[in-house]
């Protein structure tokens, strides 16, 4: 009866033992998944913080050059005036 008992002993030790080494690698493989989570979502506000940057850049710059086509005098209807002349050549 003894050899029994230790032998049901033996095998509750393995089961503890196997269910503890399974939860571990639960845990170990869900904060894996969170990290790998975690980094894609900094590097999402990483790309979309820059995206607002250079949209902002992009405003900026099409006002200066709304201002800056506003800022010469027409003279005649038809016609362009030099600066505006200057600054379309200087796009190319």
């Amino acid at each position: 009866m003894t050899l029994w008992v230790q032998l049901a002993g033996a095998v509750l030790i393995l089961g503890a033992v196997a269910i503890g080494a399974y939860q571990r690698g639960r845990m170990d493989c869900t904060a894996d998944y969170q990290a790998q989570q975690l980094d894609q979502i900094e590097a999402g506000q990483k790309l979309d913080a820059e995206r607002r940057r250079l949209a902002v850049e992009r405003d900026e710059l099409a006002r200066q050059l709304e201002e800056e086509a506003h800022a010469d005098p027409v003279v005649v209807h038809q016609c362009l005036g030099s600066d505006r002349v200057r600054r379309l050549n200087a796009l190319d």
